[in-house]
This record gives C-alpha cells, sequence and structure tokens, in this order.
C-alpha cells in the first residue's frame, strides 16, 4: 500500500488540476488532495490541518502565487512550496526563490513534477530531523541543567584525572557556605574535614556510598553521606559527587530514640507485627493490656494467641491492605485468657519501595467503657419499661373504673332491676379485659404463661388483623386454605402477636393498598437440626409492600426495646416472638428494602384435646354503700374510652343528673359552648387528661375557661401522679378524679364542685 500524501493545490482550473494529479499518481505516494483558488480558502485550509506539501500556480483570477507564498510564511510553516505555472519567467521563477519558494516546474514540462515534489519531501523530512535533533539536545541540556540545579542534595561535577570540582549546583554553595566562583577549581578532597587523596575519596567511593564530615568555610563541621557515579561528559570523564547533610537525620535519629522511650511509657498497647502475624515491637503498654512480656510477643505467634474471632480479623486485615489503615472494636484475648474489648487503629507501614512490609497497631482497652455502655442501655431500658407500665396503669385504672362504677350502679340500685345484669356484665368484661392486659405485661417479662385451649385459626387471625388494621389505610386480602389443622393457644396472646405483627405493616406501608393474609398447612418433613422438630405446622403469613427493612438492622429486629421509630417502644416484634415461642412456634421474617416485607408466624397444630380452663371461685361477697341523695343538673364528660363515658353516664343517671357525653376536647368543646348559648350551660365538666386528636387535656380546659372563666371543670385520669394533677388547681381545675374512685368519691367531689360560689 502505497503511504499517504496531503497535498494542498492552489490553482485557478479545475483542468490544470486533474493534469496535475494524473503526473502525480506515477509517484510513490496516494495523494489525498485538496483544490483552493482565494486567499481565504487558503488561510482556512492551512489552518484546519497540517500538509505534506502545496503546489501553487503563480497566475490566478482570484489572487497570485506570490501572494499565497506569503500567507504560508507569515504562518511559519516549513511547508514544501513548489509553484507550478505556464508563464513563469525565468527571472521571476529566481525572485520566487528567493522569497521562499522550494522550487517551480512548467506545465508544459511535467515531466518534472514527480522527481522535484520527492526531492522536496526528503529535505523537508531531513529539516524536520534536524530542527527535532536539536530541540531533544536543548531538552536535553535544559533538563541537565534543570535537574543539577533543582537536585535535593549538593552536587559536584569533579575531573577524573585531576580531581578539580568544574562545576556546581545551588545547594553545594549552600552546604560549603561558599559561592560557586569559589567552588570551582578546588581539589574535590579540600571539601572534607580529613585530608585524604583524590584516589581514595571521590573514585575510592565510586559505586558506593560513605559517610564523612565536609568543612563550611567558617569552619563548622557538618556529617554528610556521599555516593559518587562515574559517566562521559563532552567527550572526557567526570564524577558526580552527591553529598546530603545529614544533620537532620542525625537530629531525628535522636528525637525518634527519645519518642521510642515515650512509646515505652504510652498507657496504650503499641506494637508492630508483621505481615505473617509476627510481632516486632512490644511497647510496654502491651505487656500491661495482654500479659506477654516483649520476649514472648517477639517469639509466639501473636495472631493466633490474641484473637478470638479470625473472621473479624481477616476482614479487617483485607481492609487495611485496600485502604492502608482500619479502625474497629476487636474482641482479643490475654495470656491469663480474659476477654477485652480494644478500639484498634491498624497502619499499613510500606517499605522503601512500597511494598506492605509491616502493620502498626494501637490498641485502647474499652472493656470497662463497653461495660458502662451496657449499663446506661439497660438503665434507658428500664426508663423505657417504667414510662409503659406508667401507660398500663392508666389503662388499668380506666378498666378498673368501669368495674368499680358498674358494681356500685347494681349494688346502689333499689333493688336487683332489669338493667342491674348489664352493669354486672360490663364489670364482668372489664374485670377480663384487666387479666388480659396483666397477662401481656407477664408475656413481655417472659413469665407469662399461655392458657391454651383448641383453637380454629380462622377465628383468631381475621377479628386480630381487622382489628388492628381499623383507621389504617390498607385493607386486608385474606388467604385461607381449606381443611385447616386446629390449634392449641392462648386466644388473647395470638390475637396480640398478630395485632404487633400488622402494626408494624401498617406503619411501614404509608400508602394506601392491601396487606395479604395467608393461612396454609405446612408439614415439616425433614427439618435441619436447628430447625423445628418434623411434624404438622399452621403457617401464618403477613405480607405487605411497604419499605422493607434495611440489611443491616435486620438481625436487632426481635431485641427488646429496638426501634426505629422516634415513638416506637421497640416491644412489638420482641413481644410477638415471645408468644411464638410460649406456644411451641417461631417467627420468621423475609425483606427487600423498596418492595416489602413478609413476617410468617408458625405454630404447631394441635396433636389432642386440651382440658378446657378452669373457673376461678365466686368473688367475695360485697358489702353495701350507704344511699346517696338525688340531685339535678346538666354535667358534659369527655372522655376518649367509650366504657368510661358509659358507666360515667349511668351512674350521673342513676344519681338524677342530666349527662351529655364526648370522645375527644374539639366535640366536647363545641356542645359546652352550644349549651351555653342556648341559655342552658353544663353546671360541671369531667374532663379526661389524655384525651386524644387535636386539643390536650390542658388545651381542652384553656378554650373551656375561655369561653366560660366560671366553668366548673373537673380533671379525671388513670395517671394520678402526673405533673397535670400537681398543678390542676393552678391551671383552673375545680377539683380532680384519680381513677379508679367509688361511687361515695364522685359524689362528694361532684357535690364539692356544684356548691363552689
Amino acid at each position: 500500500m502505497k503511504p499517504l500524501l496531503h497535498a494542498l493545490i492552489v490553482e485557478g482550473s479545475q483542468n490544470d488540476t486533474l493534469l496535475l494529479l494524473h503526473h502525480l499518481e506515477r509517484s510513490e505516494y496516494e495523494v489525498a488532495y485538496h483544490r483552493v483558488e482565494t486567499a481565504e480558502a487558503l488561510g482556512a485550509a492551512l489552518d484546519r490541518q497540517s500538509w505534506d506539501i502545496l503546489f501553487c500556480d503563480f497566475t490566478m483570477p482570484h489572487f497570485s502565487g506570490q501572494s499565497a507564498l506569503e500567507i504560508v510564511k507569515k504562518r511559519g510553516l516549513d511547508l514544501p512550496f513548489i509553484f507550478v505555472s505556464g508563464t513563469l519567467g525565468e527571472d521571476v521563477a529566481v525572485q520566487a526563490m528567493k522569497a521562499g519558494a522550494h522550487d517551480y516546474v512548467m506545465k508544459n514540462n511535467l515531466t518534472r513534477l514527480v522527481p522535484a515534489m520527492e526531492r522536496e519531501l526528503a529535505e523537508a523530512k531531513v529539516r524536520r530531523q534536524r530542527r527535532q535533533a536539536e530541540k531533544e539536545m536543548r531538552i536535553s541540556e535544559y533538563k541537565y541543567r534543570h535537574l543539577f540545579e533543582r537536585l535535593g542534595d549538593a552536587a559536584f561535577l569533579i575531573e577524573m584525572e585531576s580531581g578539580e570540582i568544574v562545576d556546581t549546583n545551588p545547594q553545594a554553595e549552600a552546604l560549603l557556605g561558599r559561592t560557586r566562583a569559589e567552588v570551582l577549581g578546588m581539589k574535590e578532597s579540600q571539601l572534607y574535614s580529613c585530608q585524604r587523596p583524590h584516589a581514595q575519596s571521590a573514585a575510592g567511593a565510586r559505586g558506593q556510598s560513605i559517610e564523612s564530615n565536609v568543612v563550611r568555610k567558617n569552619g563548622t563541621i557538618v556529617p554528610v553521606h556521599v555516593s559518587v557515579s562515574q559517566f562521559k561528559l563532552h567527550n572526557r570523564q567526570v564524577l558526580l559527587a552527591l553529598i546530603h547533610d545529614l544533620t537532620s537525620r542525625k537530629w531525628y535519629e535522636n528525637k525518634i530514640q527519645e519518642q521510642a522511650n515515650l512509646l515505652e511509657l504510652a498507657h496504650d498497647a503499641i506494637f508492630v507485627r508483621s505481615l505473617d502475624e509476627k510481632i516486632q515491637y512490644w511497647n510496654k503498654g502491651a505487656e500491661e493490656l495482654y500479659g506477654w512480656t516483649a520476649q514472648e510477643a517477639l517469639d509466639g505467634d501473636f495472631g493466633k494467641m490474641a484473637y478470638e474471632d479470625r473472621t473479624s480479623f481477616e476482614a479487617a486485615k483485607k481492609i487495611l491492605l485496600e485502604k492502608g489503615s482500619w479502625s474497629g472494636e476487636l474482641h482479643t484475648r490475654t495470656k491469663a485468657q480474659r476477654t477485652v474489648v480494644v478500639a484498634s487503629r491498624w497502619t499499613l507501614v510500606r517499605d522503601e519501595q512500597g511494598n506492605p512490609s509491616s502493620i502498626l497497631v494501637i490498641d485502647t482497652d474499652i472493656t470497662e467503657k463497653k461495660q458502662m455502655e451496657a449499663h446506661l442501655l439497660r438503665d434507658q431500658r428500664l426508663e423505657l419499661i417504667g414510662t409503659l407500665a406508667g401507660g398500663i396503669a392508666h389503662d388499668l385504672n380506666n378498666i378498673l373504673q368501669v368495674i368499680i362504677t358498674n358494681l356500685d350502679l347494681a349494688i346502689s340500685a333499689p333493688a336487683f332491676d332489669a338493667r342491674s345484669p348489664t352493669y354486672l356484665d360490663d364489670a364482668s368484661q372489664a374485670a377480663h379485659r384487666a387479666a388480659r392486659l396483666a397477662r401481656r405485661m407477664l408475656t413481655f417479662s417472659k413469665g407469662g404463661a399461655p392458657i391454651k385451649q383448641p383453637l380454629e385459626v380462622a377465628e383468631v387471625v381475621t377479628p386480630a388483623v381487622l382489628l388492628a388494621l381499623s383507621g389504617s389505610k390498607l385493607r386486608p386480602a385474606f388467604s385461607y386454605q381449606g381443611d385447616l389443622y386446629p390449634i392449641i393457644g392462648d386466644p388473647a396472646q395470638l390475637t396480640q402477636a398478630i395485632e404487633n405483627v400488622v402494626i408494624n405493616a401498617c406503619e411501614a406501608t404509608p400508602q394506601r393498598g392491601r396487606l395479604l393474609v395467608r393461612v396454609e398447612n405446612v408439614d415439616e418433613q425433614s427439618p435441619a437440626s436447628a430447625g423445628p422438630p418434623a411434624g404438622r405446622y399452621v403457617r401464618i403469613q403477613v405480607e405487605d409492600r411497604g419499605s422493607g427493612i434495611p440489611e443491616s438492622i435486620r438481625d436487632r429486629i426481635f431485641e427488646v426495646c429496638f426501634t426505629t421509630k422516634s415513638s416506637g417502644s421497640g416491644l412489638g416484634l420482641a413481644t410477638a416472638k415471645s408468644i411464638m415461642q410460649q406456644h411451641g412456634g417461631r417467627i420468621t421474617i423475609e425483606s427487600t428494602v423498596g418492595r416489602g416485607t413478609t413476617v410468617s408466624l408458625i405454630l404447631p397444630a394441635a396433636t389432642h384435646q386440651a382440658a378446657p380452663p378452669a373457673i376461678s371461685a365466686a368473688p367475695p361477697a360485697i358489702s353495701l354503700p350507704a344511699p346517696v341523695v338525688k340531685t339535678a343538673g346538666r354535667i358534659l364528660v369527655i372522655d376518649d374510652e367509650e366504657m368510661i363515658l358509659s358507666v360515667i353516664s349511668s351512674m350521673l343517671e342513676n344519681l338524677g343528673y342530666e349527662c351529655a357525653v364526648a370522645v375527644d376536647g374539639v366535640e366536647g368543646w363545641n356542645k359546652f359552648v352550644r349549651a351555653k348559648a342556648e341559655g342552658n350551660p353544663f353546671a360541671a365538666v369531667l374532663l379526661d387528661a389524655t384525651i386524644p386528636n387535636a386539643l390536650s387535656g390542658e388545651d381542652a380546659l384553656k378554650l373551656l375557661l375561655e369561653a366560660d372563666p366560671e366553668a366548673r371543670v373537673i380533671l379525671c385520669s388513670g395517671y394520678a401522679d402526673s405533673d397535670l394533677f400537681k398543678k390542676a388547681e393552678q391551671l383552673g381545675f375545680r377539683a380532680v378524679l384519680a381513677k379508679p374512685f367509688s361511687r361515695s368519691k364522685f359524689v362528694s367531689v361532684i357535690n364539692h364542685v356544684l356548691s363552689l360560689p
């Protein structure tokens, strides 16, 4: 294949151009050409790319060949320029050559074209090579001078035979305290504090390094390191002596020794180990922490002796080799076989070639700190459980209030009338709720054994799911397998476990959607050694399409008090797991971030019929209170518990009062304002301290007093020891009632408030 030749043709005639190309085809080149016929087009072509040769007509319609030559020269291009003309005379041709053209060819004698072109291309190549050689020479000389001048060490060029210094750099002047003029001409042996023959100094040090001392102009002795090499410069043998000032190094060596002594005093364990775990340095702190003396550590295999968790150790080592450093916590073992927790910092040490050679380790004993953190965490959990117990006490007081009030109503009835069974039934239901609440707390503390009975799974699952989803944006989709195995279990505890799982699913799925609840039989035929025993099981699966659980916290979701929600107690899944374990079952979770979570509650199927739960003995007889005188008036009761509203309404009506109820502060305030506007105001208001929604109990009180500063408002709550009770009078409450209260206490407080001026 012919080499490619880029030819720029300045020609006004297309026919002449084709004739020119016809002759160029005889050359050894494959010609790629571009024709221009104006000055502007020529300039653009020269700016666009580089060209190998330019052919130009001397006379053209739009501009002259002389102008074309000027354009090329102004750009400083070394471009072979050949005039190809039919009218070029001898005198004009000579002038063109003087002006910078390389040759000219007459159009009536184009046989000269190819030889002229090849000659000019060859000469252009020679010129380029010469320029390149000159450039490289200049660069080489510049690099030599640049390098020589900027060497970090003092540099001396020494004539081989005479030992005379022929060149030096600024660093040499600084080292000796002499000017360059003073140094040039000195003998190399004059540099040193001990006068030595040249052959024993620089020449003798050829190819090796020595330490010596040089003498400054002021007589100061400077410790130095000398290295000498031999090479040819300008056809003569010279020596290059590089002299490095060791003053700083000697100072640093002393400082390093001082620091090494300080390392021995450090309380942290500081040691250096090789990549194969051999100890290379071991300070006193390491000896105190781990118990091995320096000699024992140097002779032993520390990696096997001290690191309990080899998996964590190897993972840390991998990060160290990748990033050059690592820090984290490790469990290590002392000589006395005591486990200590250390905050460990590793730094990779490299050799002069940059290859990893050893590891610097600094270990700080944080065992006591970790124990303190564990105690603090335990205290925080106890505080949380205390808060939880307070909430349960409030709920329990509400339940007991229902029991006490219904019993009071039943007992105070003049005779056992038609409503008495209702009172007693409400009291019985409330008592059962209190028992279930107590069992729930026992379940959490692993002390509440389930009261088991034969169950159909659907009878527990459906109501539990519907109750947990009430008020949420999710709708259930149930899928029950036919002929489900019966189970043996505590319906209250199983309901609680299912509710906890469903509530978690609701919180993870803020948008509207469906919650799939699937119940099916499972037969474990060949379980794993750590799995459940072979047999028949019923699996309850709750599948959401929420945010999913990150893998980083998946192992902690069953921990007591672990929660990712600012308002969460961290008891939901922990309680569900405890219930499953007490029923001989288990709970599993599968989750993908961004796609959702599936929680499986797996319970063993029933193998025999369980005995019915025992019925408790009848309660002791209750003494009847003294009758209470009835009065009259309208009283508003604001409480979020429907059973509380029911029993207090019944008690007020039994006492002869007219009663209105509200389930939150907004509704209560509206009824209060409307009654006052209608001229039939309430004589008193019973306000629960913990009503939910937009208005708290304290906020509701403020609105009631704004509507009527003389309003008789009674604070009523199961949180008898709360701050609100302590400042009730200051806030404007006329009296307080702590749940549970008796009928006589209730009547006493009502009569007192209504008698106030």
